[in-house]
């Protein structure tokens, strides 16, 4: 099996030089500020970082404007971005999503794997990076469809596309042999990251479990469209018995104070987005979603309050959100103003939703802008227990009871909204059972029992909107309001936007990107949808 990708070639190397009684010469000559040659420990916490987009301009850009929006966990107040509204904008995909595989992962993983024959002290760390790299790549090929893949970041001036197919049987290729080498190594005295581990300060047994669940939330991708592989991959997952099995496996990613902090908080001061309808009303008691006589336990957690409701206005709504893709003329209208909309800080943020009197403006108030270095997530144990009643549904071997794990990740996702709250004086868990008892798993139908599982899985996702569209789209779960305006000239009207399309460099500068026989022979676009996307309901 291949590594992670081909081995990186080194040219031009072979110049010898000769030199007369300057036995010293390279070390005269080498600027020790520029070394050219770098550790692991140095790299990883850089690409860690980076490929999950945790500064606040990707951030932004990337999950802020685009998938948090086509998840339909924020949406737009501001007139001047048209991204809910089905608008393009080049380099904002070029900015997070794309760019940050390619300049960040795929290339610091092809110089590492070149070191290894000179350094094989390296190959725990390197193993590491695999997993992580096999996050990324997968996020990316969810997000495009086919994309450069075995020839990425090699200085090959238009690198081949590979199928979406083909990426996700070399990642579980590549999730075989990094967990097999640090099961068998990670005890050998091999080199480690330690704290340049921004995830989790090199403790491979974290890692081994966390690339175990990687290839069962892989295996469930597949289901729709190639049942017997992502039963074979998830059913090898979850023989293991060793998959995330809580809250203090979590994995993600800190942006530090000195680089602005948590950055979904940092986007959020600025003013330009509120939480979604979709989301508020799925948390608000007796809806569709939320059948219980309380409100959903994670709502005052992570959303505000309205600035009205705060300040005593009559009529003010208590929590509300904004309709996804409203045109430029209805921001301005007084239902759609901020300070009647909620924005994404409660109790886990700040003291907002405690305060008695707040100024009924537009502007946030400045107590709220506070920077704080918590992890941006990557894989959660909530996530795991929705995986596993997803599987129990589906007959896997080894998923243990559907409803146990149902309620174990409803369970887990108040954990996790709570594991980093400000005040934890200021919300309590009274209403946990009522809530849960009330949302019961119904079973005996079996889209009705899936729907419930993926609906409550959206939730605990939050705010990783590229894994919650990614799941949305996979199934259909849960439904979606249609954008109230859509501008785009390429989604037909009525329908949703099904992938992000390729970035203009690529199109103008590597002529496979136009190869029309791309994802499943219909080319690129943002209406075509990716190779495992079979499913109707996400229209």
């Amino acid at each position: 099996m291949k590594k992670f990708i081909n081995k990186f070639t080194i040219l031009g190397l072979g110049l010898a030089l000769v030199t007369g009684c300057t036995g010293n010469f390279d070390d005269m000559n080498t600027d020790p500020n520029n070394p050219t040659e770098s550790s692991p420990s140095l790299i990883f916490p850089k690409m860690a970082q980076y490929g999950y987009c945790t500064r606040s301009w990707e951030c932004q850009v990337g999950e802020n404007l685009a998938t948090n929006q086509y998840a339909q966990y924020v949406a737009c107040t501001t007139a001047s971005f048209t991204t809910d509204r089905y608008g393009y904008n080049d380099q904002y995909i070029k900015e997070s999503f794309w760019r940050m595989y390619y300049e960040y992962v795929a290339n610091n993983m092809n110089y590492v794997e070149g070191t290894l024959e000179e350094h094989p002290e390296y190959e725990n760390m390197y193993n590491v990076m695999r997993i992580y790299a096999a996050f990324v790549a997968q996020r990316t090929t969810d997000l495009f469809g086919d994309i450069p893949y075995t020839e990425a970041s090699q200085g090959i001036t238009a690198p081949r596309y590979d199928s979406q197919q083909s990426i996700y049987e070399d990642l579980f290729n590549e999730l075989d042999e990094a967990i097999a080498f640090l099961e068998e190594n990670k005890d050998l005295g091999l080199a480690t990251f330690g704290l340049q581990d921004l995830i989790y300060s090199g403790d491979y047994d974290k890692w081994i479990r966390l690339g175990n669940s990687l290839r069962l939330r892989m295996a469930l991708r597949l289901v729709y469209v190639d049942p017997e592989l992502a039963q074979t991959e998830g059913e090898k997952a979850l023989a293991t018995n060793n998959l995330l099995s809580s809250v203090s496996d979590n994995a993600g990613v800190i942006n530090y104070i000195e680089n602005d902090g948590y950055s979904l908080l940092t986007i959020s001061t600025w003013n330009e987005f509120r939480a979604s309808k979709t989301i508020i009303d799925a948390m608000l008691a007796n809806g569709t979603v939320n059948k219980s006589s309380v409100n959903d336990p994670r709502l005052e957690l992570h959303f505000s309050k309205t600035q009205g409701y705060l300040a005593g206005v009559a009529g003010a709504p208590e929590y509300r959100g904004v309709p996804n893709g409203l045109p430029s003329s209805s921001m301005t209208t007084d239902e759609y103003t901020a300070q009647n909309n909620s924005c994404v800080w409660g109790y886990k943020y700040s003291t907002w939703n405690s305060q008695s009197s707040i100024a009924n403006t537009n502007d946030y108030p400045g107590d709220v802008y506070a920077q704080l270095e918590i992890p941006k997530p990557i894989m959660t144990y909530s996530e795991v227990c929705f995986l596993k009643a997803e599987a129990a549904l589906r007959g896997w071997a080894g998923a243990g009871d559907m409803a146990q794990n149902y309620e174990e990740g409803i369970r887990a996702s108040f954990a996790e909204s709570r594991q980093y709250a400000v005040d934890a004086y200021s919300y309590d868990s009274a209403d946990d059972e009522t809530y849960i008892t009330a949302n019961a798993l119904v079973t005996g139908d079996f889209e009705e029992t899936l729907e419930q599982i993926i609906t409550q899985k959206w939730l605990a996702l939050f705010p990783d909107g590229v894994e919650a569209w990614a799941e949305v789209r996979r199934t259909g779960y849960p439904t979606l309001s249609l954008p109230v305006m859509n501008e785009s000239s390429d989604i037909p009207q009525g329908q949703f936007i099904k992938k992000l399309q390729y970035i203009n460099d690529e199109k103008s500068l590597n002529a496979n990107a136009n190869d029309g026989s791309l994802n499943g022979g219909n080319g690129d676009g943002r209406n075509v949808r990716v190779w495992w996307n079979t499913n109707t309901r996400y229209q």
